[in-house]
This record gives C-alpha cells, structure tokens and sequence, in this order.
C-alpha cells in the first residue's frame, strides 16, 4: 500500500510541482525456461491490461511489481508524457523529468524511455 502512495506522490508532485523524498524499487519481470516474458508477473490481472500498459510496464521494469503499483508507475508514465506536451521535449526537459523521478523509480531515464515510447511516441528521437 506505502509503494502505491509512493509513485501516486511522484506523479502528483510531477503535474502539480514539488516533490516528497520517496522511494519506489522496481524488478526486472520473470522469464522462463521459453526466454519467453510473463506479462503477468506476481499478478495475473496485469494479463487484463491494455497492450500499451504491459509493454510499458516491462521496458520500465515494474512488470513483476503489484498491481496497484504498476498502475502508480502508469499514471507517473503518462504526467511525464503530459508535461512534455506542455512544456516541449527538449533534452533539458527530458533530464528534468528524469532527475525528478529518481527518488521515486531506480532507473529513471529507463522509465522516460520507456513511458515516452508508450504513452507519447510523438516525443520519440527524431520526432
């Protein structure tokens, strides 16, 4: 329950400014025997979750976390998305959102990637 209010923290502070010293630890999903990835993870309804959702939870590495855990990182994904809508993708922004995130996630500009190529493709490299 505390992770959940962790990463909603993060993306409140993100949208609305501020940030608490919080710390959210994602882990790497499961693989098995296949080399196949398990989109389930620890919880079989992740599988209930739009495709978007699944890849972005796995190239953020939060795919083996709980789901209401895995839904704060989704709402943190997408206010990084809506800032840069606001404020432009540029790599200053980009840094910013980043740095902001790392007492929130452990491999914060993995998670920018991952939610940019996601949830806001359009801010992809070259776009």
């Amino acid at each position: 329950m505390f992770r959940i209010l962790i990463i909603s923290a993060a993306a409140s502070a993100l949208l609305f400014g501020g940030s608490p010293a919080v710390w959210a630890h994602p882990h790497s999903g499961a693989t098995g025997t296949t080399g196949l990835h398990n989109p389930a993870g620890k919880d079989d309804s992740v599988a209930q979750l739009p495709f978007t959702d699944r890849e972005f939870l796995r190239a953020s590495a939060f795919d083996d976390e709980p789901r209401p855990v895995q839904d704060g990182a989704i709402a943190l994904a997408r206010a990084q998305c809506e800032y840069l809508d606001k404020s432009g993708n540029t790599p200053a922004n980009r840094t910013y959102l980043a740095e902001e995130s790392r007492p929130f996630v452990e491999y914060p500009y993995l998670f920018l990637q991952a939610a940019v190529r996601s949830y806001c493709p359009r801010h992809s490299a070259g776009n």
